[in-house]
């Protein structure tokens, strides 16, 4: 019964995909700016949402297929893979902003260095907030 919230939980934040795209191709829309890239961004969330919902309605079309699947993911091996895959993916995120924060400084791009060295300090600040409280829960 578990795994059926996880995966209802699932469901609930594709439809916030969904929402969320839509809104900011809706709001891009109607300021018309120059640039393309929110609604670009805002269309790749509803894609994004749609392809969750049909893997949602694809594992949960009989008992059977969630069982598989239930099994899929907490094999430990592939826990194991998917933890390496994001630490992996979290430490070349963090090298390569903070290399474009030096490059976009070089460039006297001074707000975007800024905002990007901010979104690091946050994502930093985050997984150490995360790891300590799943330390503690350990």
């Amino acid at each position: 019964m578990e795994f059926k919230k996880k995966l209802r939980v699932r469901l609930f934040i594709a439809i916030g995909y969904i929402v969320l795209g839509l809104a900011m191709i809706i709001a891009f829309n109607i300021i018309k700016t120059e640039n393309n890239f929110f609604s670009s961004f805002g269309f790749a969330l509803v894609v994004i949402g749609i392809v969750q919902i049909r893997n949602y309605r694809i594992i949960t079309k009989d008992e059977e297929s969630i069982r598989k699947r239930e099994i899929a993911e907490s094999d430990e091996r592939n826990i194991s893979i998917a933890n390496k895959a994001k630490s992996y993916a979290f430490a070349i995120y963090v090298v390569v902003a903070c290399v474009s924060v030096i490059l976009l400084e070089i460039a006297n791009k001074t707000d975007l260095a800024i905002i990007l060295s901010a979104t690091v300090s946050l994502l930093i600040l985050v997984y150490w907030i995360s790891y300590f409280i799943i330390r503690k829960r350990s």
